[in-house]
């Protein structure tokens, strides 16, 4: 089977999924550990703006925009191949830890950033991990709220949700109780998610055709489309 193309451009947006080899539930607690300080290592490296993540038991969620052309592919590679190799000493462990290659999802920052956010921030709720996100200690949720620069970034669109830290934060939190009532949507296969214009945009960016049968979208709740390889069933949206 191929491997599924990347698309990257600078100052994109993306959502990146790395899962565990074989599906496999090899992190716990001291292994989570590992992470958030390579995650700030590749801050330093790479110029990259980190927005969010979460770690989960079996895979890893990470929102980022990228400086250059090169940024993800580049970052991915050190930060994959640097975590297996500490993950690998830690636990006494050889071989591989992620599947295969990362997914990534380009992101409309006007339509889906604060719902992606929001998505990252409801994984341990929808998987019986945590009853808050508050309660949930291996995501990006406490920096947010502390705004601490030491570990993220914060996008423009989060800084204008209000005039200082406390308004900001109760409007994002009613952000996520909205994201909350929805279906959930992985974005694991597709390519890119945002309004029809911009995945129209994307696609001729890219020489994707939607209509030669490879290509299919699927209409998310407010307007929103994801767009990614056509399986099975996959529904279009006009």
């Amino acid at each position: 089977m191929p491997r599924p193309p990347r698309f990257s451009y600078a100052h994109a947006v993306h959502h990146v999924t790395l899962r565990c080899n074989n599906r496999e539930f090899l992190f716990t607690e001291p292994t989570f550990a590992l992470l958030p300080p390579l995650l700030q290592e590749a801050r330093a490296r790479f110029p990259l703006a980190l927005y969010h993540y979460c770690l989960m038991t079996n895979h890893v969620h990470l929102l980022f925009k990228v400086g250059r052309d090169d940024t993800l592919s580049k970052a991915m590679h050190w930060l994959s191949t640097s975590f297996t190799r500490r993950f690998n000493r830690l636990t006494d462990r050889h071989g591989h830890v992620w599947e295969k290659r990362f997914r990534s999802t380009i992101i409309e920052q006007d339509t889906y950033l604060f719902r992606c956010m929001a998505y990252l921030d409801l994984n341990p709720l929808r998987a019986g991990m945590a009853a808050a996100p508050a309660e949930y200690a291996w995501s990006g949720h406490a920096a947010l709220g502390a705004e601490d620069a030491g570990q993220l970034d914060f996008h423009p669109l989060y800084l204008a949700l209000g005039p200082d830290a406390a308004s900001r934060w109760r409007a994002y939190g009613a952000i996520v109780a909205e994201e909350a009532a929805r279906e959930p949507v992985g974005l694991a296969g597709a390519y890119f998610v945002g309004s029809r214009r911009f995945v129209a945009r994307m696609e001729r960016r890219f020489g994707l055709a939607a209509g030669t049968g490879r290509l299919a979208r699927r209409a998310l709740a407010g307007g929103v489309v994801w767009t990614g390889p056509r399986h099975g069933g996959a529904r279009r949206a006009k």
